[in-house]
C-alpha cells in the first residue's frame, strides 16, 4: 500500500475527530458541561451531526446513532490540509486511492482514505465559506479545560502494514514509542504527522486481541492538551465532574501526568500535561 513519502504533504494538523454517540443533546451536554467545548455548528451526512469547538482549527464531532452506538464509537479522524487537489494528487502517485474530491455539508473539500484496519481517514480543505471559517473567533467557551487536541489513539493489529501507509505513504514519524510493563512488548507508538504542528496519532498495538466494547471505547480515544493537570483537573470538578478516584490524576508510562474521563457512550478522553512529570 503506498510507496515512500519523499515530499511532504500539506497536512497543517487534527481537525477534528468523530465519535458515535447515542444522544446528540446529552452527549453535547456532557461535552460543554465538563471540558467546556461550545456547539459551533451541526452538518448532515449520512447521519447527523454536531460539532463542539476546541480551537479555530480543531473540533470534536459527535454522530448520532439513536437506535444504539457500535461497539466501535470511532467514525473517521480528520486532517486539516492547506490544499486538497495537491493532497489527493501526492496520494495518488503514492499508489494510494483516496475517494473524489467532494464538498461537504459543512462547506469543506474532503476525500477519505481508509487504513489497513478500516480507520475512516478524512482529508479536508476548510474554503472561505465552510462551517468552520465562518465559526472562526466563535464559540471559544470560556469553561474550556483545554484548547488543543492532541492525538487521536486507534487500534493497530498490524504494525508493519500500518507503517506502510502512515509513514511511507503519508509520511508520518515515529516520535516514542512505549510497553505496558518494563521489558514487555511494545504497546504504543506516537507517530506524528508532517509540518511543524506536533499532533500525532497514537498506534495502540493490538495484534491478535479480541477487544470488548468497553476496550474498544478505551483505546479508540482523543488526547487533549494542558500545560497544568492539576488545574484541569480542578476545572473539570468546577464544571460539575464527580469526585472520584478514577479521574485523578496519574504519571502513564510516557511520564506525562494524564487523567482519563468517559463519555455518556464510553469512549475515553485522555487529557495530558504538556511537560515530563519527573525530570533527571
Amino acid at each position: 500500500m503506498g510507496t515512500k513519502a519523499e515530499k511532504a504533504l500539506p497536512i497543517l494538523g487534527i481537525a477534528h475527530v468523530a465519535f458515535q454517540v447515542s444522544s446528540l443533546e446529552q452527549s453535547r451536554a456532557f461535552y460543554t458541561a465538563f471540558y467546556g467545548f461550545e456547539f459551533a455548528f451541526a452538518a448532515y451526512e449520512d447521519q447527523e451531526a454536531w460539532y463542539l469547538k476546541i480551537n479555530d482549527d480543531q473540533f470534536v464531532k459527535l454522530v448520532s446513532k439513536p437506535e444504539g452506538t457500535d461497539d466501535n464509537r470511532l467514525v473517521e479522524i480528520a486532517f486539516q490540509v492547506s490544499d486538497i487537489e495537491t493532497t489527493i494528487a501526492m496520494l495518488k502517485d503514492r499508489g494510494l486511492n483516496p475517494t473524489p474530491v467532494e464538498k461537504n455539508s459543512d462547506g469543506t473539500l474532503a476525500s477519505t482514505l481508509i487504513d489497513p484496519d478500516g480507520h475512516n481517514l478524512i482529508f479536508v480543505e476548510y474554503t472561505s465559506s465552510s462551517k468552520q471559517t465562518l465559526a472562526k473567533g466563535k464559540y471559544l467557551g470560556s469553561k474550556r479545560v483545554s484548547d488543543r487536541l492532541l492525538h487521536v489513539g486507534i487500534t493497530i493489529t498490524d504494525e508493519k502494514a500500518a507503517n506502510t501507509l502512515y509513514r511511507d505513504a503519508l509520511g508520518f514519524k515515529e516520535i516514542w514509542r512505549g510497553s505496558r510493563k518494563d521489558g514487555g512488548p511494545d504497546a504504543w507508538v506516537n507517530m506524528q504527522l508532517p509540518g511543524d504542528n506536533g499532533d500525532y496519532v497514537e498506534y495502540i498495538l493490538i495484534n491478535n486481541m479480541e477487544l470488548s466494547r468497553r476496550q474498544m471505547g478505551t483505546m479508540h480515544h482523543m488526547c487533549l492538551l494542558t500545560d497544568e493537570i492539576q488545574k484541569a483537573h480542578r476545572d473539570l470538578l468546577l464544571n460539575g465532574l464527580s469526585d472520584l478516584q478514577r479521574y485523578e490524576p496519574m504519571i502513564a508510562r510516557n511520564n506525562r501526568w494524564v487523567c482519563n474521563v468517559h463519555d455518556l457512550d464510553g469512549t475515553r478522553c485522555e487529557i495530558m500535561e504538556s511537560k515530563d512529570a519527573i525530570t533527571e
